[in-house]
């Protein structure tokens, strides 16, 4: 299988994670954010490994951020919409996730395009990976969120 098919099977898998992540309802500022900042850097990490580049969580966290402004001013622009309409119950919860859920897929597909120009053409990599339970509890204490 191609790198860039199975990239992006995952990141529409993420994409999900993370829309079902921020439409729970958790009654603390940001948690969504902390919580989805850390499954798309696990999204990252994924992508990374299917193109055989190894990553440690600092530099996954790291492309987060760095995967482009537009992307950026989506995510600033989801934490947003998420910590203000996600107090309305049901219809706020899911405009909350289907803007994280977006906005996750939008940062995946830019990571793709990133690897694939990097390694045009490539097969798909096997690699050791982490429960995404570690994952986001690393992820979150390097985000400086306590438990």
């Amino acid at each position: 299988m191609s790198a860039e098919k199975a990239a992006r099977s995952w990141v529409e898998e993420s994409a999900l994670r993370a829309a079902g992540a921020a439409a729970i309802p958790i009654p603390v500022p940001g948690a969504h954010t902390a919580l989805t900042s850390a499954i798309e850097a696990y999204m990252i990490y994924h992508v990374a490994g299917i193109y055989g580049e190894k990553l440690s969580l600092g530099e996954a966290l790291g492309l987060v951020p760095t995967l482009g402004a537009g992307i950026v001013a989506r995510k600033a622009a989801s934490s947003i919409v998420g910590e203000t309409v996600g107090w309305i119950p049901i219809a706020g919860w899911l405009l909350k996730g289907a803007a994280s859920g977006g906005t996750a897929f939008a940062m995946g597909v830019a990571a793709v395009t990133y690897f694939e120009k990097k390694y045009p053409g490539r097969d798909a990599i096997p690699f050791d990976t982490l429960s995404i339970k570690d994952w986001v509890k690393a992820a979150l204490a390097q985000l400086g969120v306590k438990k």
